[in-house]
């Protein structure tokens, strides 16, 4: 017999007819005596553990007698015999008759005919017998097919048994290693094949007791068994250094994945982190090498490095090439009509005047253009110094790919750059903002919310951050003291704008808020919290950690200007902000000015779509543009993280 293509029910059942195929050669030659119940005993191998009521079996005897014979073996006790019969096929059958004796419808000594084999038989009769009757559960086939491994058989002679392939054999017996409190909760209904599948993750029965005690009885599902099983491990998929390295690799140099039921060869969880970084380290030195002899003056090698990781990086400066005495005396004039044209248009827009706050953006424009065209005859010029010590950081990107930072100065020597010139470059004029202070704090409130969204379900990050929050506030000495706890941490919540309080984001950080309540101790003041937190395992804490983060963050601004945390966050939670927040009539473009949606237009969708704009009233072009940019996930620079 060959091992057929695996074929399993969606409750994790193999097809039983090859094994009653292949065992009913195995009682054609058995011995069949007669024996009372005194003399029989359920075996330990009658794969059926399930209890069934046997009510209508046993009218059925009483009328018609035992019309199936029973299949045992001669109990041993250290290689005696005992003279006992171990009933390993009709154990149903058994159970109706013991109770028929019992309320007087047969007699003590009613003869129940029995077939012999050996023990070496039994498991496999047992598999037979049961298959073509009351549907078997799940738990006792993979108990079963542990029993014949234990039994001295091999997993290939299981995998042709069941015909199965043997790498699903190997992941069924898993699930018969999972908690014996567990797979009785199995049996009883209230957990799935998927919980056993998630359970199968991790061979500690006490961790995988542990995670389904630690859910709320309506919050246990599949998805959030993995994640607490899993939450200490490195994902194969979604880690950037484990797919840069690469499964195959890792386990050829010895590493162990722990995979998922049924996953595929790419898929699972690494728990020696420090060989994949080992490796991962090995491929990016070959190309710090090249780098070194292309001329970088160092390479530093940060497999793991973020944004924030990157930002203490310098850059090699440049400057611009001097414009002619004739060109610089134009652009200081154009400069200086272009503020005062800055003034007006704020003005206007305090006023309620939009028509004429759209008439001098226009003439604004146009002057900043001729000032950009003046601007670009120069070239750019590297500075010297900085590029004789310029080297390179070698990194992992999000897609598990190698990247490079180029002409990086490292953060000594911008230190000291900075200290030489007397405290670093003068800060420019803040230029004109494309949004009027009370729209930026909406868009920035909205932003705000979906950071916190995002965090409340990363406590990696979380974990990151507010040990980044504390180094802050312990290293530089910042103030910022609390009394409601011995640990002096602040901890402030952000004050939103109205519109961004009833956003899908905010409700979403409200549902998780009332569900972990659920699960703490009742009490108004924290009662019981700090042993219930302590008796949680990690990934408990974590989640509550990531939570408690998520709520203290705050990017709102009152006034337009840039946001490098914002950024900087945002990317280390992969916050898509279109996921959030999609740009309206209502919220957006009823807001500003003629001009800026007529450029939003333009660089979402096309100039063609954007021209009909102008000759609208603004109502009618602020709806011509959310429907225009509908389709373009586009997002203003305040809510952009790349």
């Amino acid at each position: 017999m060959q091992a057929a293509t695996d074929n399993t029910f969606a409750n994790g059942v193999p097809h039983l007819d090859a094994i009653a195929e292949a065992v009913a050669e195995l009682t054609q030659h058995a011995t069949i005596l007669t024996a009372t119940f005194g003399q029989l005993v359920r075996s330990k191998y009658n794969v059926r553990t399930k209890k069934t009521d046997v009510k209508e079996l046993a009218s059925l005897i009483r009328s018609h007698g035992l019309l199936q014979n029973l299949v045992g073996y001669r109990q041993l006790v250290d290689g005696i015999e005992s003279g006992l019969i171990e009933i390993v096929a009709g154990g149903r059958r058994l159970q109706a008759i013991g109770e028929l004796i019992g309320a007087g419808d047969l007699p003590v000594d009613y003869g129940i005919n029995i077939v012999l084999v050996t023990e070496d038989e039994a498991i496999e009769i047992s598999l037979a017998e049961n298959s073509g009757r009351e549907d078997m559960h799940p738990a006792d086939i993979y108990m079963a097919m542990q029993a014949m491994i234990d039994h001295g058989r091999a997993i290939e002679d299981v995998a042709l048994r069941f015909e199965l392939e043997v790498p699903t054999v190997k992941r069924y017996l898993k699930l018969a290693n999972i908690s014996p409190r567990l797979i009785n909760i199995f049996r009883d209904g209230e957990l799935n094949f998927e919980h056993m599948m998630a359970f199968a993750l991790v061979d500690d029965h006490a961790e995988q007791e542990s995670a389904w005690d630690s859910l709320s009885k309506y919050n246990r599902s599949a998805y959030d068994l993995r994640r607490l099983l899993t939450a200490q491990k490195i994902n194969t998929q979604s880690d950037r250094v484990a797919r840069y390295v690469g499964v195959d690799s890792f386990e050829k140099a010895g590493g162990v994945v722990e995979r998922d039921l049924f996953s595929d060869s790419s898929t699972g969880y690494i728990k020696d982190a420090g060989l994949l970084e080992k490796l991962a380290i090995g491929k990016l030195e070959k190309h710090a090498k090249k780098l070194q002899k292309e001329g970088a003056a160092w390479v530093e090698i940060m497999p793991r490095a973020d944004h924030s990781d990157l930002a203490q990086f310098g850059r090699v400066r440049t400057s611009y090439s001097a414009l002619s005495e004739d060109e610089q005396k134009l652009a200081d004039e154009l400069t200086e009509r272009m503020n005062v044209l800055g003034e007006r248009i704020d003005a206007a827009y305090e006023e309620d005047e939009d028509d004429l706050a759209e008439q001098l953006s226009s003439e604004q424009d146009e002057l900043s253009k001729q000032h950009a065209a003046i601007l670009a005859t120069r070239t750019k010029v590297p500075n010297a110094e900085d590029k004789a010590i310029a080297g390179a950081v070698i990194y992992i990107d999000t897609n598990g790919k190698l990247a490079v930072l180029q002409d990086a100065i490292r953060p000594a020597d911008v230190e000291k750059r900075v200290s030489e010139d007397g405290g670093g470059v003068a800060q420019s004029k803040r230029p004109k903002a494309d949004h009027s202070d009370r729209l930026t704090t909406e868009l920035t409130s909205h932003r705000t919310v979906a950071l916190q969204a995002e965090m409340m379900d990363q406590s990696d990050v979380a974990l990151v951050y507010l040990t980044f929050t504390l180094m802050k506030l312990v290293l530089l000495e910042y103030g910022g003291y609390s009394r409601s706890t011995l640990a002096k941490i602040s901890l402030n919540r952000p004050s939103l704008a109205d519109a961004a309080k009833k956003c899908e984001a905010a409700e979403a950080f409200a549902q998780r808020r009332e569900q972990l309540l659920s699960r703490l101790p009742e009490g108004n003041k924290g009662e019981g919290w700090l042993e219930w937190l302590g008796a949680q395992p990690q990934p408990v804490v974590l989640e509550m950690l990531a939570f408690c983060v998520a709520n203290s963050l705050d990017a709102t601004l009152t006034r337009e200007e840039a946001s490098p945390d914002f950024v900087s966050l945002g990317k280390a939670l992969n916050l898509d902000m279109n996921k959030w927040w999609r740009a309206s009539a209502e919220n957006y473009f009823d807001h500003v000015p003629m001009a800026r949606m007529v450029k939003v237009v333009t660089e979402a969708a096309s100039s063609e779509a954007a021209v009909p704009l102008e000759k609208m009233k603004k109502k009618q072009a602020a709806d011509a543009a959310e429907r225009a940019v509908a389709e373009a996930r586009w997002l203003p620079e305040l809510l952009r993280t790349a």
